[in-house]
């Protein structure tokens, strides 16, 4: 009878059996298939692939949303700094915190719905330019766009007032524009 242990006997059995080595599954894993992901998107249809702007319906999701949240932490700050300020000598800390909470809440959903309106606007006035511009979408629509929502938003109080609002949505729609251009050259995305 051969010896699984000694090669020199029976050579059948000898390929019958290996060596167990628990860590040579490890050692051999495709590990740069796990970890060097493509970094570009993929996609199902080339369509999607050759469109390089959201929907309408995307557009106004997010900078309504955006604008939502936004406004509603910096709100919710200033009301919490206001409920400090406002706070009395000799008041108990559950008055101090009902008061922080309470203004903090009503300034935060104020600024929430504010930006929100701002942010649904924009998103409405730049979809228009860019169907009016023929789908072009550049600076130069988000500028227009910046400046119509300035003028639609503050319309009701004047025409004194829209046209500063307008100007102020402009240059707000030119330094975002410019801020965009300036974060795409240094910062590698």
């Amino acid at each position: 009878m051969a010896d699984p242990m000694n090669p020199s006997t029976g050579g059948q059995q000898q390929q019958k059996y290996r060596q167990y080595n628990p860590y040579d599954d490890q050692i051999n894993l495709p590990y740069r298939q796990i970890y060097e992901l493509p970094t570009s998107p993929e996609f199902l249809y080339e369509e999607e692939a050759t469109k390089k702007r959201l929907s309408w319906g995307e557009n106004l999701t997010f900078f309504t949303g955006c604008g939502y949240v936004t406004g509603s932490v910096l709100g919710a700050a200033k009301g919490a700094i206001d409920g400090i300020r406002a706070a009395e000598r000799g008041e108990s800390l559950k008055i101090r915190t009902n008061r922080i909470l309470n203004s903090g809440g009503l300034v935060g959903r104020r600024g929430g719905n504010c930006l929100a309106s701002l942010g649904l606007i924009f998103a409405a006035m730049e979809s228009g330019v860019t169907h009016l511009r023929d789908g072009d979408d550049g600076s130069l629509t988000t500028v227009i766009a910046g400046l119509a929502t300035g003028v639609l938003y503050r319309a009701a109080s004047g025409p004194r007032s829209a046209v500063v609002a307008g100007v102020v949505g402009g240059v707000t729609a030119l330094a975002a524009v410019a801020g965009r251009s300036t974060v795409k050259r240094f910062v590698p995305i």
